[in-house]
């Protein structure tokens, strides 16, 4: 599969605030087939960064687990790479713990 960018809050999104959960639909966008998918591989990347926090990536419809994927601080930017699986409806959760900052 060629990579495609499936979420970007610089541009027209709003940032994503501390204690905020995004609900991103993956399975029949950018070349992920629309059924048959148990899970992904996502590039996780957080900018502008107001202050130090963790973002977890998860599959949507359960529990948010307690472990982070990506640790950003504040002024950097921090990336990972994440194998998730998708939830029953098709889409993954990202959850930001601190501050705002975009994904």
């Amino acid at each position: 599969m060629v990579p495609s960018r499936l979420l970007d809050t610089r541009e027209g999104s709003s940032r994503v605030a501390g204690g905020e959960t995004v609900v991103l639909p993956v399975l029949g966008r950018g070349g992920v087939p629309a059924s048959g998918v148990g899970s992904v591989l996502v590039n996780v990347t957080a900018t502008n960064v107001s202050q130090g926090s963790w973002v977890t990536v998860w599959p949507s419809g359960v529990v948010r687990p307690l472990a982070s994927n990506l640790n950003p601080t504040a002024g950097q930017k921090s990336a990972n790479l994440v194998l998730v699986g998708v939830g029953a409806d098709g889409s993954v959760s990202l959850y930001n713990d601190r501050g705002p900052l975009d994904l």
